[in-house]
């Protein structure tokens, strides 16, 4: 009998659309898992970028820092820097472990993130998952989420894989294609937690594909100078996720 598992639940995209909160998608197509090849590479790309010249903190980053916010008017765990790591010689922020348990999936993971001269890559460990009964693992991966120097229509871009290996199921590789684009600067917002001014506005477009399957998710974020991420608003798969920010602490 073969296995089928849907393509986009095999998309487990940590992103801060829901600010370290995951999302697994709903079911859309059936992949044939017995022809998935085994390729198992599993190291995210980095960008390599050096930077430009910061506008400005739109993310503090100091021990017990943390955001609590609302996804579709539900209170999420708060994001809450633990300490840091160091890989390749950058230093990263760590994140608290997150346990998502949304529609009974349950997936766990720790994620970083690291600034260079207004440069803001968000990094996620390797996630343990349990998806519809089944239990594996999907190798972590990490990329630009904010260039904060850029003029308004200033562009990134940048790929990375991911391997998800569920147990009794061959390996299943994912190719992440991204680009990033500032839409606003200067810009004023009002989310729960107040009215905010000095923001950007950009928007991620991530573009996954495996086997000439692809699934679009695109996320439009908002951060507040001195404060942080203030806003997401995510479309994928013809729904809607809208994140807001209703508290925060800074050290």
């Amino acid at each position: 009998m073969k296995k089928t598992i849907s393509f986009k639940s095999l998309i487990v995209l940590f992103s801060i659309v829901s600010f370290i909160s995951c999302e697994i998608e709903p079911l859309d197509s059936a992949i044939d898992l017995d022809a998935l090849n085994q390729n198992n590479s599993n190291n995210p790309n980095e960008n390599g970028s050096t930077g430009g010249v910061s506008t400005g903190d739109y993310w503090p980053t100091a021990l017990n820092n943390q955001w609590v916010l609302e996804r579709d008017g539900v209170t999420q765990q708060p994001l809450k820097i633990i300490g840091t790591e160091t890989f390749n010689t950058k230093l990263y922020y760590k994140f608290e472990e997150v346990t998502d348990g949304t529609g009974g999936n349950s997936v766990t993971a720790y994620s970083f993130l690291n600034k260079n001269n207004g440069d803001y890559t968000y990094k996620v460990d390797n996630t343990t998952l349990d998806i519809g009964g089944l239990t594996g693992t999907q190798t972590g991966f990490e990329y630009i989420i904010l260039k904060d120097y850029l003029d308004v229509n200033g562009t990134w871009s940048g790929s990375y894989t991911q391997t998800t290996t569920y147990t009794g199921i061959p390996p299943i590789v994912l190719t992440v294609n991204y680009q990033g684009t500032i839409l606003e600067k200067n810009a004023t917002l009002t989310v729960p937690s107040g009215n905010y001014s000095n923001v950007i506005k950009c928007r991620i477009v991530l573009n996954v594909s495996n086997q000439g399957t692809t699934s679009t998710t695109t996320t439009d974020y908002w951060y507040a100078k001195d404060v942080g991420p203030i806003k997401s608003v995510t479309t994928s798969g013809g729904t809607t996720t809208t994140s807001d920010l209703i508290s925060y602490i800074l050290n």
